[in-house]
């Protein structure tokens, strides 16, 4: 016996809610040219069927949370051929963003419309209603990515420089906490609505929603704001290589003008020994970042 229930709540709610995952990871990345739409919808589809099977064998919802993260990461990592840091915060942020939302809309409703978790828990055409809000909500952010070409493609970038990864490091342990942060907060109100009967409650979930919304922007702000930074650190960096090349020419120049051949001969070899050493460096930094 089909059980029709599932059925749509799989076509109407699960199976939307992955694909726009995936398309947010595939625009927040700046994938758009590199990953065909083909492999942005074969993530959709393969991590809607294996979520919906997880949900289905778990307990409760709340251990469904890391095996969610496990399969988005791992589908998006071999599809869209991404390095380590790119899977982790791309996975992290679009988790981050897309349950900031979903708990934000949903426990929303139920407050203003007064709605209960038996209610959502017994009334299929309530599920689909709370998600067709959410999932047009999340379309609309797509489609703002996607026009003004929102992306941290910076994380493409293979650079081995210490700050940068303590910087990737802090972040990552950032979007995790907020992850989990927002994932329970919501499923306490969630599991709780009946403390919004009164007013004075509804004042302060609104509130609670409100500094988690807060939050979260400025959490995923962050984010993209790193990519600017690291911008700017390299502009420095190259000016300042700039001069320093300047200099050393200028010093070879005099250098040769006194015809000291023999100091210029060592201040080329130091120079040399200096470009190897930072190539030695830079591979055995490189080595312990694959390992």
């Amino acid at each position: 016996m089909i059980d029709w229930d599932s059925v749509i709540f799989f076509v109407s709610v699960s199976l939307p809610e992955q694909l726009l995952m995936a398309s947010f990871a595939w625009l927040l990345l700046g994938k758009l040219e590199k990953v065909r739409l083909l492999n942005v919808f074969g993530v959709g589809v393969v991590a809607a069927v294996l979520f919906y099977i997880v949900k289905s064998l778990a307990s409760s919802s709340f251990y469904s949370v890391l095996p969610q993260f496990v399969i988005f990461t791992v589908l998006i990592c071999i599809a869209y051929r991404l390095n380590f840091i790119e899977t982790i915060i791309g996975s992290l942020v679009t988790l981050v963003v897309f349950g900031v939302a979903q708990g934000t809309i949903i426990n929303t409703m139920f407050v203003i419309v007064g709605l209960t978790g038996q209610d959502f828990d017994e009334n299929l055409y309530v599920v689909v209603a709370s998600a067709m809000v959410y999932l047009m909500v999340m379309f609309l952010m797509c489609y703002v990515f996607y026009k003004a070409k929102i992306n941290i493609h910076y994380l493409r970038q293979k650079t081995k420089d210490k700050l940068y990864i303590s910087r990737i490091r802090f972040l990552i342990l950032q979007l995790a906490f907020g992850y989990l942060n927002l994932f329970i907060i919501y499923t306490l109100f969630f599991n709780n609505i009946n403390v919004s009967e009164t007013t004075i409650n509804k004042v302060l979930i609104i509130l609670c929603l409100a500094f988690n919304i807060l939050f979260t922007v400025v959490l995923v702000k962050s984010v993209f704001k790193m990519g600017d930074v690291i911008k700017r650190e390299e502009e420095l960096k190259r000016k300042y290589d700039g001069r320093e090349i300047i200099q050393n020419i200028n010093y070879i120049c005099s250098l040769i003008d006194s015809k000291e051949y023999e100091e210029v001969k060592r201040f080329l070899e130091s120079m040399k020994k200096d470009v190897d050493d930072k190539i030695v460096s830079d591979k055995n930094s490189t080595n312990r970042t694959e390992r």
